[in-house]
């Protein structure tokens, strides 16, 4: 396997194949901003391939706003998400909250730590979050959104940092 830093890397299709059904995963990012962007199509795909074989596959997403097309168009897309909060402006995802097929928290943003750090929302099973680069010591380099990703990496159980060097 190869390392950096001293850290595993994995390809997005490795790091989705970790994330099993029923799984609480927070992504990090603000709109576009930030937003990790390979591994949630990774999972997209996976989810796809599981219902393909008449399997059952959701996730339940937390993040720290709105993600835009690369979380929570793709992720509903393939019909992934069970539950979502706090906030979202995916059209695809809206109907699918409005025909109650997803379970939705609409709360104000700056809520997010401190419900995650109470256990509110139940375990933190995996934190995905993009950063420029994550150093031997350990410090993470967050990309153009900060929010709520340093609580998802404070309570997350596993971490998967999507490298964004642009």
């Amino acid at each position: 396997m190869t390392r950096v830093n001293g850290y595993p890397k994995i390809s997005p299709e490795e790091a989705a194949s970790q994330i099993p059904h029923g799984a609480t995963v927070a992504f990090s990012g603000f709109s576009g901003a930030g937003s990790a962007k390979a591994v949630p199509r990774a999972i997209a795909k996976r989810a796809r391939s599981i219902h393909g074989k008449g399997e059952a596959y959701r996730i339940r997403v937390l993040t720290g706003a709105s993600t835009g097309k690369s979380i929570d168009e793709e992720l509903a897309g393939a019909q992934a998400i069970s539950w979502r909060a706090p906030y979202q402006s995916s059209p695809i995802l809206r109907k699918q909250i409005n025909e109650g097929e997803v379970a939705y928290i609409d709360m104000h943003l700056s809520h997010v730590p401190q419900m995650v750090a109470n256990g509110f929302f139940g375990k933190l099973d995996f934190a995905v979050i993009e950063a420029t680069e994550v150093t031997p010591d350990g410090r993470v380099f967050l990309t153009t959104s900060i929010g709520s990703s340093p609580t998802f990496l404070k309570y997350a159980h596993r971490i998967i940092i999507e490298i964004n060097p642009y």
